[in-house]
């Protein structure tokens, strides 16, 4: 079969979660037999001139579009150099399958092209991002979502969209009003911070305040755009049970979405580091986003620096917004931190080696967190808020430990009571649950594809 997986970034522009995922699946399918393309616009140097940047890579083609724009823009106007570039990488590469995976630029209607130029559409859903234009299903004020109806636009919903009145298509390659102010708010100076603030205010007195500009057509927009991928893919993949129910709440027919763990690659085990002392590890290992709490996770572990230490092993992923929030959160608390910085996936064997436990505080639904699985694939014990994905694949109590997700005190509980009986973290070892290989992914997958191709699609 001809394979065209098609993503927001991709290795080694971006090394995240879905970003690792896909690249894993297209090496596995490319292993198959399959011809294997990859269609990404992930942020890169120089932004000008606008291109396609086509390479091959033990034997898949790269397709890297460099539109000058931030890819994750949600807005009612098209790209017109995004469009025809993806045309022409269908008409070149003219593909059995077309394969997306995160992708939020609904105006330019990518799935539309793909359904008329390919044979089977497939979309696997990593977050909520056709249902939340803020991806996270987290609302202004840092509480969950809770959105399950066909009319999902809410309240909470306009205020990444942006739309072509007052001049917002001009502006196209900066980045949104709303994010602007996000990166104002996070600011880790002081002073800077309330002349960013003042600057934001004035061009939002100017532009309009994005959850009140323009209501009517953002959620025309949103709505009519998401209806449209909703019909035409022909089969939707979802990696959390919860994933998959509160999409076909919100639209998707039952019989268009399934529910498929993610395939993982199983590491083979390291030895444990020698002790520096008697101090339990615990670690965190991911982006810094705000969405994944880190700095819930550095209030929780506020005065527990003498009985254990936190290794934070990630990055901002040159993500503005994430590395001015990241420097607020750990400038409050250093006792027992211990920041590690990037790191390299062929690395995170030995990274959990030296971990006693894993925790995962996000302060969104996650759908199925590759880093709780990474943990348990290594028998290394997990604990996770107890919501969406992250509470399918823990047991409370039996292979890791659940907290109230965006509870920073009961977080500290659990913590507590780990440092307190460490022998719990034995029994959750012995525990860790069984994690699907990739290779048996990757399997699954060629077997959907050939049905979908066999029924026409």
């Amino acid at each position: 079969m001809r394979i065209l997986q098609v993503i927001h970034q991709y290795p080694p522009f971006s090394s995240q979660g879905s970003e690792l995922y896909s690249h894993h699946i297209s090496n596995y399918l490319s292993g198959l037999g399959h011809q294997i393309g990859v269609f990404h616009l992930s942020n890169t140097t120089p932004r000008y001139p606008k291109r396609l940047e086509k390479r091959r890579e033990a034997g898949i083609i790269l397709y890297h579009c460099i539109d000058a724009g931030a890819y994750s823009r949600v807005a009612n106007w098209p790209n017109q150099f995004l469009l025809n570039t993806f045309r022409n990488v269908l008409d070149e590469f003219d593909p059995d399958v077309v394969h997306f995976h995160n992708y939020l630029r609904l105006a330019d209607n990518l799935v539309g092209l793909a359904k008329a130029n390919a044979k089977a559409v497939t979309y696997t859903l990593h977050d909520f991002g056709l249902i939340c234009p803020n991806e996270h299903l987290l609302r202004e004020e840092g509480g969950l979502c809770h959105k399950n109806s066909a009319n999902f636009f809410q309240d909470c919903c306009p205020t990444f969209i942006r739309t072509s009145g007052h001049g917002g298509q001009r502006f196209a390659d900066l980045p949104s009003l709303a994010r602007w102010r996000t990166y104002a708010l996070n600011y880790p100076g002081k002073h800077r911070r309330f002349l960013l603030n003042a600057a934001v205010n004035i061009a939002e007195t100017i532009l309009g305040s994005p959850e009140t500009t323009a209501l009517v057509e953002k959620k025309e927009f949103f709505l009519t755009a998401t209806a449209n991928i909703f019909q035409d893919v022909d089969l939707f993949l979802a990696p959390s049970q919860f994933l998959r129910d509160r999409y076909v709440a919100c639209g998707i027919e039952p019989n268009k979405i399934i529910h498929l763990r993610y395939g993982m690659c199983h590491i083979q085990p390291v030895p444990r580091p020698p002790r520096r002392d008697d101090r339990l590890q615990f670690g965190f290992i991911g982006a810094f986003h705000a969405h994944k709490g880190v700095d819930l996770l550095l209030e929780a572990f506020q005065g527990l620096g003498d009985v254990a230490t936190l290794h934070l092993h990630g990055s901002s992923f040159d993500s503005p917004i994430s590395s001015a929030h990241f420097k607020r959160s750990i400038s409050k608390n250093t006792d027992g931190v211990i920041v590690h910085g990037r790191y390299n996936n062929s690395q995170i064997g030995s990274i959990l080696a030296g971990l006693d436990a894993v925790i995962v505080p996000s302060r969104w639904y996650e759908n199925s967190p590759l880093t709780i699985q990474e943990a348990q694939i290594a028998a290394v014990p997990v604990i996770t808020a107890d919501v969406g994905g992250m509470a399918e694949l823990v047991q409370d109590g039996v292979n890791g430990r659940l907290f109230t997700c965006n509870d920073a005190y009961d977080l500290k509980r659990v913590l507590v009571s780990i440092i307190n009986h460490p022998e719990q973290l034995q029994i959750f070892q012995a525990n860790a649950p069984t994690v699907p290989k990739i290779e048996e992914q990757t399997k699954q997958l060629q077997e959907l594809y050939t049905i979908l191709l066999s029924k026409g699609a």
